[in-house]
Formats: C-alpha cells, structure tokens, sequence
C-alpha cells in the first residue's frame, strides 16, 4: 500500500474524533442540505468528493438513484463504511480516493459535490478542471467552500498568517487556502462553470454556497 500523503494521515489521526465531534453549525448544515437536495433527482448519479464521515451522502441518498462518496483519508472512509453498515444503505459506495484519482474509465455523473473541500485543495484550479471532466454536459457542481473575507481584518490575518501555520509546522492542521469568493467563483467560470445560484455564511470567513453549472 503506497504511503499516506501528509494530509491524509492528518485526517485519518483524528477521524474518531472529528465523528463524534457535534457539528457546531446544525441549522446551517440542514438548510445546506436541504438545497442541495433540491437541486437532485431522483434519478441522479452523483459523486461526493472529500466525504468525510460519510454522513451527508447517506443522507441524501434517499433522493438519487446511486452517490459515490469519496475521501483521502482511509480513517473517514472507515468510519463511513461503519455507518452504511449499520444503516444497510444500497445506493452508496464509500471510496478511498484524492480528487485526481477519480473515474479513471471516463465515467460522468449528473451532479458533484463539495462542501467544505475546496480550500483545502494545493492546486484548485487543476481541481476545478478535472471535477468538470467529471460532470456531463448540464450537470452540478454544488459545493460550500470556506472562503477569505473581503475586507481582512486583523484577527483573520492574525489565524490566517499565523496561527495556522504554526499549527499546520507541528501538525496540527492541514493544508489549508482560503481565497475570496469572488476569485473562487471566477476560477469555477474559468473551469467551464456558470453560476446558477450562492449564498452566504458571513463571518470571520465567509461560507460561500455555490450550485454551478458546467456549460
């Protein structure tokens, strides 16, 4: 088995413990959700990338014919296998996999998602392109990335600059690139995207919602 990229075996060290981790933002995680639900039907075959523990496929799987759902980390994806086990889903599969080892027989799919990967990705716009290869001609990429604010404040510069850096030199932090959702949804345009529909989560960092059409 080939070696763990660094990120990876950052992910897999704390997977128990990201699984029982609360999500500290329930009402926002259920109303992002609920529309991306929306935007699926019934018929759909999707592809989640950067799965996590696997519980927003299991959820939405209900709602399409078939979801592949994928993460780097060995430790996420068994923690997911854990739960479609217990939960004896039949329409979804939980895969080990970066974003570039995706689909490598050329198959397409009717809607990608993303939410909270993209700043996470060392080379976005080689991300971007590749997802779009990934997606048939009219098909979604629905994603929620964490982006830089606008107007950075010191505390943001601060984290940004600082700490996370720290924290990523003694691994405590993965790698990790937040840029404006302005330049996110200019490289998603440059990938092939057109914008259909955002919203926003506005804070320190602002959560940008994006359903994108690949033209």
């Amino acid at each position: 088995m080939a070696a763990l990229s660094k990120d990876a075996a950052f992910w897999s060290k704390i997977s128990r413990k990201y699984a029982t981790d609360p999500i500290r933002d329930m009402d926002g995680y259920l109303v992002t959700l609920e529309r991306t639900k929306s935007h699926l039907k019934s018929e759909d075959k999707v592809l989640e990338i950067g799965c996590g523990t696997g519980s927003t496929a299991l959820l939405i799987a209900p709602h399409v014919a078939q979801i592949t759902a994928t993460d780097l980390s060995p430790g996420m994806i068994e923690i997911a296998n854990e739960k479609l086990e217990r939960e004896n889903v039949g329409n979804v599969t939980f895969e080990v996999a970066e974003v570039l080892d995706h689909s490598p027989d050329g198959a397409t799919y009717d809607a990608v998602l993303a939410h909270n990967l993209l700043h996470l990705l060392p080379e976005l716009d080689s991300a971007l392109e590749y997802i779009s290869s990934l997606i048939k001609p009219g098909g979604l990429f629905i994603s929620k990335t964490v982006c830089a604010p606008e107007h950075r404040s010191f505390k943001y510069t601060m984290i940004s600059k600082v700490a996370i850096p720290v924290m990523q030199a003694i691994g405590k932090a993965p790698f990790v690139d937040f840029i404006t959702a302005q330049t996110l949804e200019r490289k998603m345009n440059d990938a092939g995207f057109e914008i259909i529909e955002t919203t926003d989560k506005v804070g320190m960092f602002t959560s940008r919602y994006i359903v994108a059409r690949k033209s």
